[in-house]
């Protein structure tokens, strides 16, 4: 079962078709597990900043059923509940009829992305598999948690915060996450950027409920924010121009947080 325990470990570690492009096995990588290790990952950033988190792993070999070695012909990854509100997640052997199906001894990768407004500490995963095994005619499901394996996965509050240590120990604090996307701020509606691809300038352009003063950001591709200013908004419909000609072409995000929840767009700069 050790094996097995790797993998799912593997596991916590954002659905996108370019993955496969992204996806580099690093040919060292010979036994299951995951790579680089888990203290070494970096946490996901909190408060409207984007993440994008790939990792590799190795599926195993055999495991062990009522006492029995067998082999593992395969392994299906069925969910992963309970990541911050906003993070996604996607595998680079995604298909739309065999899902996030790996073979025995395969190399892969899993990548997590979004945007989350969670406050920062350590979150609790579940991470749902099924595997198919020889001498059984049916898949086993898998729960990583009822396997007596920890999963846990870290935000700080930026790129410039200490990343928590991963406290194992039963009295460590486990925050709650969300199954869901992005929390939204209630008080705005309609909200989009126009145009989309953009050159020098564009429009964010949205209705709000209630006069507010919001932090607006705008980060790129590696989390990293390139600017910050303070938007005040009025009670009904808001428009607000928005220059980027400083800006080199790119995938960005722009976020709106209250400071609880988060509201975003994505935008490219031509």
């Amino acid at each position: 079962m050790k094996q097995l325990y790797l993998l799912l470990f593997a596991l916590v570690l954002g659905t996108n078709t370019n993955l496969t492009a992204q996806c580099i096995i690093d040919p060292q990588y010979t036994s299951p597990g995951l790579y680089p290790s888990p203290d070494s990952l970096p946490c996901f950033l909190g408060n409207g900043f984007y993440n994008d988190i790939t990792v590799q792993f190795v599926n195993f070999d055999s495991t062990t059923v009522s006492g029995i070695r067998v082999r593992v012909d395969y392994l299906i990854i069925d969910s992963i509940l309970n990541l911050p509100c906003g993070i996604r997640w996607t595998t680079s052997n995604y298909d739309a009829a065999t899902k996030h199906r790996f073979e025995n001894q395969e190399k892969g990768c899993i990548r997590f992305w979004g945007v989350t407004s969670d406050i920062a500490g350590q979150y609790k995963l579940k991470i749902k598999v099924k595997a198919k095994v020889s001498l059984l005619p049916n898949e086993v499901p898998y729960d990583a948690e009822s396997l007596g394996f920890r999963v846990d996965v870290r935000i700080k509050e930026d790129v410039n915060a200490v990343c928590p240590d991963i406290d194992t120990t039963a009295n460590a604090v486990l925050l709650n996450a969300c199954n869901t996307g992005i929390t939204t701020i209630n008080s705005i509606a309609l909200f989009r950027l126009y145009p989309n691809p953009v050159k020098t300038s564009t429009t964010v352009s949205f209705t709000a409920d209630k006069a507010a003063s919001y932090t607006t950001r705008i980060v790129n591709i590696y989390g990293q924010e390139v600017s910050r200013w303070q938007l005040q908004v009025q009670q009904g419909a808001n428009t607000n121009p928005i220059d980027v000609s400083a800006l080199p072409a790119g995938v960005y995000f722009f976020t709106i947080t209250d400071g609880k929840n988060v509201t975003s767009q994505r935008f490219v700069i031509e």
